[in-house]
This record gives C-alpha cells, sequence and structure tokens, in this order.
C-alpha cells in the first residue's frame, strides 16, 4: 500500500523499548548519560529484550462514540499479561493519533510531524483505581506513560481504561465525512489475543447510512501477515462493531469508517473552537476599558471658537503642541529651536542636508523669558560647546532633546492642562497580563514547553512596541501623508516596525500550533485592546479646554490673517532672521509654510512622547 511495512517483528521490539529508554533517560540522567544510554540501546542485541514467553495484550476493546462537533470521545479498556520483561521500564501507551499510526494516505492522510489532532485525557485507571500519568510534548505528543516511573510492570494481568476526547479526527470532504482510526497502532510488538471496536454516532442516527471497512496487518500492510487472524462484523442495531482475533506483534486492526454530511457540524468558530472559553478575558478587558471611558465622559465640544490675534499667555509654542496633541514630537523640537532662533539664542544654517547651530550671546531678558523646555533644550545644545549639528539621522541626539522637552511639558502641564488617566491604563495591563499568565497555567495543547516565556516576551515586548506605533509611528504617518514633513524619515521606521511584526506573527504561530489558535488569538487581543483603548482615555481638564479654545482661535488668525505674509517672509532657504515671531506657533500648530515643514521634516527621527 502507501507506506512500506516494518523491518521484522524483533526490530520493532527494539525500536518500542529504545523510544520508552529515551523518554525516561531525560528525567534519570543528565543529557550526556542519555545520549550513551541510546547509543548503548541501539547496539545492544535485541534477544536481551524480546518478550517473554506469554506477555501479550490478552484483550483490547475501543469504544469511539462521533459527535455532533466533529470530536470523538474514545474509551480504551485492554487487559496486559506482563512478566516483567516487556514493559521493563513502565507501561506505555502511544494513541494511535500520530502518522506512524494513521499510516494509510487513503485515509490518515499523508505523512506529517503533526497530524492536526488534538487529545484531551479525562480519566486513566489501572486495575479500577486512578493511576498517575504523564502525556508526551512535541515528537512524543501521542505517548502516554502510566503507572509507575521507570519500574516494569509487575507480573500477572492489568486492566488498564483510558477515557480521552478527540478534536480533529474526523476528515471532512466535500461529498461525504469519514472516520478513520487504527486501533492499536503499530508500537506494540506484542501479541494481542482479541481486538474489539465498536463506533457509535449521535443519537436518531441510523447505522445502516454509514459505510465500514476493516482490516488488519502491520503497518502499510492491509491484508494480515498472520494466517490465523480472523475479522468479523459484529451484528448490532446501535453501533458498528468488529472483532478481531489473533492480532500478530506490531500490528492491528484499523477502520475507515464513512457516512453522510449532515450527521456532524463543524463547530462555527472553524479552529477557533478549541478553548473557546478564554475568548472571555479580553472581552472582559474591553468592558473594563468601555466602563472607565462611560465614567471619564467624552471631551466636551469646544462649541464656537473665536479668532484669537496673539498666543495664548503663559504657552510657549511646544506647550501649544502639548495641550494640542497631548504630546512632544519632532515637530514639538523644530517649534522649539525656532523660539530659541526668534529670541535671538542661536543661528540656524543648512548645511549639507543638516543643521548648524551656534550659540548667540542673547540679551538677558530674552533668556528669562524662554520657557522652562526652551532653555532645558539650549542647556543640551551647547553642552559641549557653542556649536551643535543637528542631522536627521541621528536619532539617539533627537531623542535626547525632545526627551528635554517632554520632562519640562509634564511637570508644568500634566494634569493641569490634560490628564492621562494612568491609573486605569495600568490596571487594565495588569488585569491583561494576570489573564495571559493564567492561560499559561492551564495551557494544554501539543507541546507547552517555553509557553510560559514565549507569553510574557510577547506581552511585553508587544505592548512596548505597539505603543511607539501608536504613540509615534502613526501620528507622523498621518503627518506625512497629509503633507507636513517625514514622508521619507517614516519609511525605515516603518521598515522597523515591521520586523518586529513579523517575529511576533513567528511567536503567535507557534503558540496557535503547539497549543491553540484561541490561545494566540485571545493573547494578540489582549494587548491589542489595551493599545487601542489607552489613547481615548486621555482628556483635557477645565483648564484645558480653555486654553484650546484660545489654542484653536490662534490657529484660525495663523490660517487665515497671517499665511500670506508668513509665506513670503520665509520661502525656501529665506534667513530664519525675516522670519516673524509667529513662526515657532505656526510650525507647532502645523500651519503649512516652507521653513518649518523643511525643519520639523528632519526632526522626525525623534520620537513622539505621549
Amino acid at each position: 500500500m502507501s507506506g512500506p511495512p516494518d523491518c521484522s517483528t524483533a526490530f520493532s521490539g527494539c525500536r518500542y523499548n529504545r523510544d520508552v529508554r529515551k523518554a525516561f533517560a531525560g528525567q534519570a540522567a543528565s543529557v550526556a548519560t542519555a545520549v550513551f544510554a541510546a547509543i548503548l540501546a541501539a547496539a545492544r542485541p535485541c534477544a536481551a529484550i524480546t518478550p517473554a514467553p506469554g506477555e501479550r495484550i490478552v484483550s483490547f476493546t475501543a469504544d469511539l462514540t462521533v459527535r455532533k462537533d466533529t470530536s470523538v470521545d474514545v474509551r480504551e479498556q485492554f487487559v496486559v499479561h506482563s512478566e516483567e520483561t516487556y514493559f521493563k521500564w513502565g507501561l506505555v501507551r502511544y494513541l494511535p493519533i500520530g502518522s506512524d499510526a494513521r499510516w494509510d494516505d487513503r485515509f490518515g492522510g499523508g505523512r506529517n510531524d503533526d497530524t492536526g489532532i488534538r487529545v484531551t485525557i479525562l480519566e486513566v485507571t489501572e486495575d479500577g483505581a486512578p493511576v498517575w500519568y504523564e502525556q508526551g510534548s512535541g515528537g512524543s505528543y501521542a505517548q502516554l506513560r502510566i503507572g509507575k516511573f521507570n519500574v516494569p510492570l509487575a507480573r500477572g494481568d492489568h486492566q488498564i481504561v483510558i477515557r480521552y476526547t478527540v478534536d480533529g479526527g474526523l476528515h471532512l470532504l466535500a461529498d461525504r465525512d469519514e472516520l478513520y482510526w487504527n486501533v492499536l497502532g503499530h508500537y506494540w510488538t506484542l501479541p494481542v489475543d482479541e481486538v474489539n471496536l465498536h463506533v457509535r454516532f449521535p443519537e436518531t442516527t441510523p447505522i445502516d447510512v454509514a459505510k465500514a471497512e476493516a482490516y488488519a496487518g502491520r503497518r502499510g500492510v492491509i491484508d494480515s501477515s498472520n494466517p490465523q487472524t480472523e475479522i468479523t462484523r459484529e451484528a448490532s442495531a446501535d453501533d458498528i462493531s468488529y472483532r478481531a482475533i489473533q492480532i500478530g506483534p506490531a500490528q492491528s486492526l484499523s477502520v475507515d469508517v464513512s457516512f453522510p454530511k449532515g450527521i456532524v457540524m463543524p463547530p462555527r468558530m472553524g479552529v477557533f473552537a478549541r478553548n473557546r472559553w478564554l475568548l472571555a478575558s479580553p472581552i472582559v478587558i474591553f468592558l473594563y476599558y468601555l466602563i472607565v471611558w462611560v465614567r471619564i465622559g467624552p471631551d466636551p465640544a469646544l462649541g464656537s471658537v473665536p479668532v484669537r490675534y496673539e498666543p495664548p499667555e503663559g504657552l510657549s509654542p511646544a506647550a501649544v503642541r502639548y495641550i494640542r496633541t497631548t504630546g512632544c514630537d519632532g515637530r514639538t523640537l523644530a517649534a522649539v529651536l525656532a523660539q530659541l532662533a526668534v529670541r535671538e539664542c542661536l543661528n540656524i544654517d543648512l548645511e549639507n542636508g543638516a543643521y548648524k547651530l551656534t550659540q548667540a550671546k542673547a540679551e538677558p531678558t530674552g533668556e528669562k523669558a524662554l520657557a522652562p523646555e526652551e532653555s532645558r533644550v539650549l542647556e543640551l545644545l551647547f553642552e559641549d560647546g557653542p556649536t551643535t549639528i543637528v542631522r536627521p539621522s541621528n536619532s539617539r541626539n533627537l531623542n535626547v532633546y525632545v526627551l528635554g522637552i517632554s520632562g519640562q511639558l509634564e511637570k508644568r502641564l500634566a494634569g493641569k492642562y490634560v490628564t492621562s488617566h494612568l491609573g486605569y491604563v495600568a490596571l487594565g495591563f495588569l488585569m491583561s497580563l494576570a489573564f495571559a499568565m493564567g492561560m499559561t497555567l492551564t495551557a494544554k495543547g501539543r507541546d507547552t514547553t517555553g509557553v510560559i516565556f514565549l507569553t510574557w516576551w510577547f506581552f511585553f515586548c508587544a505592548s512596548i512596541v505597539g505603543l511607539l506605533t501608536v504613540t509615534s509611528l502613526i501620528p507622523a504617518t498621518a503627518r506625512a501623508i497629509r503633507g507636513l514633513g517625514g514622508a521619507v524619515q517614516v519609511l525605515p521606521a516603518v521598515a522597523a516596525m515591521a520586523v518586529f511584526g513579523a517575529a511576533f506573527v513567528f511567536i503567535l504561530r507557534m503558540l496557535a500550533k503547539n497549543v491553540s489558535p484561541t490561545y494566540s488569538l485571545v493573547l494578540a487581543a489582549l494587548v491589542g485592546v489595551n493599545l487601542a483603548w489607552a489613547p481615548f482615555l486621555k482628556r483635557l481638564t477645565a483648564q484645558g479646554r480653555q486654553a484650546m479654545r484660545d489654542i484653536e482661535g490662534f490657529r484660525l488668525f495663523l490660517e487665515k490673517a497671517e499665511r500670506d505674509q508668513m509665506q513670503r517672509l520665509n520661502a525656501a532657504g529665506a534667513p530664519l532672521e525675516a522670519a516673524s515671531a509667529l513662526v515657532p506657533f505656526a510650525i507647532a500648530l502645523e500651519v503649512k509654510e516652507a521653513w518649518g515643514d523643511h525643519l520639523a521634516a528632519e526632526c522626525f527621527a525623534a520620537p513622539t512622547t505621549r
């Protein structure tokens, strides 16, 4: 058939025992010892691990119940006769869900490290009593260790019962649905006296609508190599039943059952149906922010704004922009530099695409009139000498200047004009982190190794990068689209964020594959809900709203009354000395004019702080 047969029964027995010992070696010794033991096991004679006379599977019964949501409930009950030879490292049951067990390409699909099948263990008992068990992960996901660790299964007969639910075990085809099940798998190199298989459908489904085919043999062979093997279909009105006797070592009974569409219905949520209860956590966070937003209330409308012919009293260009945008950015820095030039504290010259700033001897009254953020930038600019070169590519220096401005503005204006309600935001992030960590503690899937680290890493890194994107990249891109400069400089930032985004997608894909798609979706949603809501909690205070009315009135004046004058004074390349004292405010308020737009574009590399 589709796959090559195993070599020999003895070889299969060696493979089984090597697999078991490899699984236990990692817990019993160091990595070096485990590797050495595996090499030694491969070289030792198979006779040393040949089952003792009489060791066998006395009986094996599998009851499969197909549920309407396409999952399958499985109950395995089998009796093992042990002589402490074959199961010398403990009892291991390989659930028949991997590619080796689902070898037939017609029914089981092509060979794949991950068949997409997931199981949830419900119960494991030995001789009627609950027993310790451990399920493998990764490539050993199908492995189920039962009973005492690395201790031979005691002599005599033992009855084992395993109950589990299978997701992804059905093949949902265009014209029919199909269940393919290999009852034993091909890992046990023990003879099996008797195998019974029962397949049941949802209630009210007549059995005669299904077509079934059963066969026994080695992996890759559908006809039995044991002449004593007999397969019979048992008459039953309630289920599809097969009985096979004298199954040889490394052989199994397999069944293919096809039935019409409509008997089972895939969950409406598709792949996200698994662990769908996790979806409650981002919904809770969203409702939390919604309640906070309603409690805070929206900003009242400014109403009619009268034209104002002077800047708002006591507010610098940087302060005006901070109140209007609730943050600082490259345009804020450009406005501060322009203000320093207007106050005759420095001279600005354009040289080879960079700005040469030279400290000027300003009048004492001029320096005293500087706002705190302007004094701070002046100090930072010339702390190493009377001349500074400002280059668009030197984002590190620009970052220092913008942070200096932001620090001074936060001291003077935060809470007075603008409130960010950071306490609510911090609580939202902490609640989200608690939900994320709770998910890791209950995570079940094919491989949950490292899920705590990956979840922690994704949550914090995605939150930080997301904040930078929301507070800096998106506003800068919006300004560039509006023609306010920075279109060239925004491209490297977009590329950098794309690299981080690709890393985040890779992590989410890993978690979706090894845990569940719902897990990845919920983790991304927890971060996204916080990032989406946080900016909407910023509010202007009563004093801030009044200041905003004055700012918008002054902006109307700049746009309508002074625009022509400023454009004549500030044509591209014109010296700054010819500029009006209103230019710094025009830059801060995004009133388009040649010199200010050019300087703001060059300062784009500075981040936005909000």
